[in-house]
């Protein structure tokens, strides 16, 4: 090996990684949804990238009952959706618990997703019998 080959291959191997964790930098568009006086908002979406889970996406929001009595085992369906093919890629249940009236709660989960894709959040919050 020639005394450069190495440097040469860090720096290909730097570039590849910055091109990749690049794709991962779009944030993810969320929704509002309500439903029977519970209603849901993403505050932020922010992806990251690393060695072990590749890209994933951290949405962060809130629960809210806005209802007129109390809400019982309220739960956050959190779902990560492809823009372009309509598709979950992949979802999480948050359990949120009692929810009395006029409250809120907030919630942060990961979600797994391709670096190359566009994505957007839907949250459902459904309160339990």
């Amino acid at each position: 090996m020639t005394r450069y080959a190495l440097p040469a291959i860090f720096a290909l191997f730097a570039v590849a990684l910055l091109l990749l964790a690049a794709g991962c930098a779009e944030q993810a568009p969320a929704s509002v949804v309500s439903s029977g006086g519970l209603s849901a908002s993403v505050s932020k979406v922010e992806s990251h990238w690393n060695f072990g889970l590749g890209c994933y996406w951290k949405p962060s929001g809130t629960v809210y009952n806005s209802g007129d009595a109390d809400a019982q085992n309220v739960v956050a369906y959190i779902q990560l959706i492809d823009t372009a093919t309509g598709s979950i890629r992949d979802s999480k249940t948050v359990a949120i618990g009692t929810l009395p009236k006029g409250a809120s709660r907030t919630f942060d989960v990961s979600l797994d997703g391709e670096c190359d894709r566009s994505y957007r959040v839907e949250v459902r919050p459904v309160a339990g019998p």
